[in-house]
């Protein structure tokens, strides 16, 4: 049963992608109304914006709308004030949080399975993403004192 055995790889691979990018989500409930305008970099703006979308993973793990929205947001507000040294990963989760929430969104009916299609369909994007998010993990625990670890190992 060679041919069993990648999907189940490949779906945890996936999983582990959506946890990353949920985690890198960050963070800005109280910035939502104050976009609009160039802002400077600022680490403990961004920071402060990470913490706040830290619970992305299980947005999107759930999918509830009433949070997956918000989160999204808030990972694109940590985005806009992401140190340079950082922003180009966030960047790279950024975008692919958005394809995928945006996926799900359109779905009608069965979000799951929604969310699985998108997934499996931006599988070439799988490594840089999971470097990305491990990037995101190691410089808010550096430099934020945040775990954007969660409960994964």
């Amino acid at each position: 049963m060679p041919d069993v055995e990648p999907r189940p790889r490949r779906l945890r691979r996936l999983l582990l992608v959506v946890f990353v990018l949920l985690v890198a989500a960050g963070g800005t409930g109280a910035y939502v109304f104050i976009q609009g305008r160039e802002e400077p970099a600022s680490v403990p703006v961004f920071c402060e914006r990470l913490a706040l979308a830290q619970d992305l993973d299980q947005s999107l793990a759930t999918l509830d709308p009433t949070t997956l929205g918000p989160q999204t947001g808030a990972l694109q507000r940590a985005l806009n004030v992401a140190p340079d040294d950082i922003k180009p990963q966030l960047a790279t989760l950024t975008a692919f949080v958005e394809q995928i929430t945006a996926a799900v969104s359109a779905s009608p009916t069965n979000k799951r399975d929604a969310l699985v299609n998108a997934l499996e369909q931006r599988q070439g994007e799988i490594d840089a993403v999971t470097a990305a998010g491990r990037a995101v993990q190691e410089w808010s625990s550096a430099n934020c004192g945040i775990s954007l670890n969660g409960t994964a190992d």
